[in-house]
């Protein structure tokens, strides 16, 4: 079985899950660019003129090279782990970087405002390197493969085999003793056994009755509530294109 969860969540907390995250880091990376944008002027940035048509203010840049690029490191360095590619490390320690330096550009370019401190010449290096070192380092992570799949199933070892099972092993696990996958048909009597005692179906007693772990139950429950659905479709439009041909 693929190692997937069905969670029901309430109304409220399907809200906050969908658009709470994207709100946060909207008014998040608002927020950053003051900061940001005095700081690279504090550098030296500043009003450039491209070609004699536009002047525009490159200092703006700055929350692109801090905020974004800390963002970006994130999320590279999150599906680089899950799906193992070859720059994991390099994304884990670019995202710990940026968080570090979008850090101490907010408390630098603040602690200017207020008089606390003032600029000086290693302060100017130091802000004038950004932009080059986070294009370096994003187009080393841009090594990444062209494409990778947005859904991975896995397969949980728990599935099949746990310490202490003494049966055949399992092809392609060598030295691994192996627990043979439960049918639907199993689960299913076990889900009846449960009601007929009047308990409860939860992961937990479904474990205890499967001999399996409550995380290795609730997968099998996922798995019965997608065959079940996918059995209603199928009912739902056989009797469509039955009233049809009548």
């Amino acid at each position: 079985m693929s190692n997937t969860v069905a969670i029901d969540l309430p109304a409220y907390a399907k809200v906050v899950y969908r658009y709470g995250r994207p709100v946060v880091l909207i008014v998040a990376l608002l927020m950053s660019i003051p900061g940001e944008v005095h700081l690279a002027e504090v550098a030296g940035w500043g009003h450039v003129s491209l070609f004699g048509l536009w002047t525009i203010n490159v200092a703006w840049g700055m929350p692109v090279c801090v905020s974004v690029y800390a963002a970006c490191s994130a999320v590279i360095a999150d599906v680089s782990k899950r799906h193992g590619l070859p720059n994991r490390r390099s994304a884990m320690c670019g995202a710990y970087a940026a968080l570090a330096l979008a850090l101490t550009a907010q408390d630098v370019s603040h602690w200017i405002k207020a008089d606390y401190m003032g600029t000086s010449m290693f302060l100017v290096g130091a802000v004038s390197s950004i932009p080059p070192l986070v294009a370096f380092h994003m187009l080393h992570m841009a090594a990444a493969p062209e494409s990778t799949e947005t859904v991975v199933e896995v397969e949980d070892p728990a599935d099949d085999f746990e310490a202490g099972d003494d049966v055949a092993k399992r092809p392609g696990r060598k030295g691994k003793p192996g627990r043979p996958g439960l049918t639907e048909e199993e689960v299913k009597a076990a889900i009846a056994n449960l009601k007929a005692a009047g308990e409860e179906v939860t992961p937990e007693n479904l474990g205890q009755i499967l001999n399996r772990s409550a995380r290795t139950a609730r997968r099998y429950m996922a798995e019965l509530k997608r065959a079940e659905k996918k059995v209603q479709a199928e009912r739902e439009a056989a009797t469509g294109t039955l009233q049809l041909s009548i």
